[in-house]
């Protein structure tokens, strides 16, 4: 009997500070439509026919909410879900009908080793696909940060299917599409969103989206260059208005069953490292690890809880 897999990336859930602002910033500066809003949640969609790409929480605590994962079908949904409770995972809910607000279908979630929730769905509604000049057309991948890389990554093969693709030293590759990696892992001081990344046509397109954020007064934060690492993928990466590090990036390496996994000794041993093209003279701004780190987030989030202990106080 095969082994029931997610096989897509879906979209990515954060926890904000300010949703009006947020919502201002990806719509405005990082391209996305706003396709729904209810309560304290907006849903952002990108070019391509996924419903929604990002939701945004207004929490009085910044942080990632949810990571959501695509299944094949509905059979697949309950199989993954019997398979995930057989395992003994943390499963947070059974297989139910998802909230039309959210595109609807039929879906599950569950916590990893790290606590990051993943829900699970299929027969989510899809939008006709729009002209993606500049535009992101999808969330290609994101990466976490993790004390144990390896277990983390462990749960994902093990219980969502997922298939190893390259280790660069410190940071793990898994993917369960085509696309080189859905997910990488890497060596940080605890669970947190290192970065999320969102796919641009092509490499004019993301250019054109890295003139809008300048545009807009935000600065590039690494880049524009192209990995010499795993995926080979051309990147720019900014920081949103709430300390999360995100991505725009193109040219993501596909891979099939016959790709050949290489470890950190091959990736460190190329002569052109980080940057394919610059090498170590495109390198991250100090701001730029920090958010990547989790500490931005962090702070904020300490500064928030002093400012309430002393409202309390008072």
């Amino acid at each position: 009997m095969r082994m029931a897999k997610v096989n897509d990336l879906r979209g990515l859930e954060l926890g904000v500070f300010n949703l009006d602002e947020s919502t201002e910033f990806y719509k405005k500066a990082w391209a996305l439509d706003e396709v729904a809003r209810e309560g304290n949640r907006a849903f952002l969609r990108a070019s391509g026919a996924e419903h929604h790409v990002l939701t945004l929480h207004e929490r009085p605590r910044g942080g990632m909410v949810a990571i959501n994962f695509a299944a094949p079908d509905r059979a697949s949904v309950d199989a993954l879900h019997a398979s995930t409770k057989a395992m003994g995972c943390d499963i947070m809910a059974a297989p139910h009908e998802l909230e039309k607000v959210a595109g609807g279908g039929y879906g599950f979630e569950l916590r990893t080793p790290d606590g990051h929730t993943i829900r699970i769905s299929s027969d989510v509604a899809r939008h006709g696909e729009v002209s993606s000049e500049n535009r992101p057309v999808r969330l290609n991948h994101v990466v976490l940060n993790s004390t144990d890389i390896d277990k983390e990554m462990k749960y994902f093969l093990d219980v969502l299917g997922f298939k190893f693709s390259d280790c660069n030293g410190f940071m793990n590759f898994i993917r369960c599409s085509q696309n080189h990696h859905a997910i990488a892992i890497a060596k940080s001081h605890g669970p947190s969103l290192n970065h999320a990344a969102f796919e641009m046509a092509d490499i004019d397109d993301l250019m054109g989206g890295v003139g809008r954020m300048r545009l807009n007064d935000h600065d590039v934060g690494w880049g524009v260059g192209k990995h010499a690492g795993p995926g080979r993928n051309v990147f720019s990466y900014f920081v949103d208005p709430n300390g999360f590090a995100i991505e725009y990036t193109t040219h993501v390496e596909q891979v099939d069953d016959s790709y050949k996994t290489n470890m950190g000794d091959y990736w460190q041993s190329l002569p052109l490292k980080p940057c394919a093209w610059a090498g170590d003279k495109t390198v991250p701004q100090p701001w730029m690890r920090h958010a990547m780190q989790g500490f931005a987030i962090e702070e904020r989030n300490a500064a928030c809880d002093d400012l309430i202990s002393k409202k309390m106080a008072s």
